[in-house]
């Protein structure tokens, strides 16, 4: 078989995948995302560990974040007292300050 067809196969195949949500409490669902978390998974990987499901995809990088509109990042320049503009001096401060927070918090 082509490369071209295999490939045709493959992708007909992730079209007809059923995706899944459950509404479960805030506890479990809680306790699968910080699982993932500490393994390095996404939420989706961990429940195919789970079901003992192949988990095909590298372990994440994890990310926070958030949104800022504009007077916001204008209040925390003028909190870290650096210029509005700087929005990557904003985003170090904001990293800091987080940095900070945790330090004498213990994961769990």
């Amino acid at each position: 078989m082509s490369d071209a067809k295999d490939k045709w196969l493959r992708q007909e195949q992730a079209v007809r995948a059923t995706q899944m949500a459950f509404d479960l409490s805030s506890e479990v669902q809680k306790l699968i995302k910080k699982q993932a978390i500490d393994q390095e998974l996404t939420p989706s990987d961990m429940i195919r560990k789970i079901l003992g499901l192949d988990v095909k995809s590298k372990k994440t990088r994890q990310r926070l974040s958030f949104n800022l509109n504009d007077d916001e990042i204008a209040q925390l320049a003028s909190r870290f007292n650096v210029q509005s503009d700087d929005k990557r001096a904003v985003k170090q401060q904001v990293a800091d300050l987080l940095i900070a927070h945790t330090k004498n918090k213990k994961v769990k």
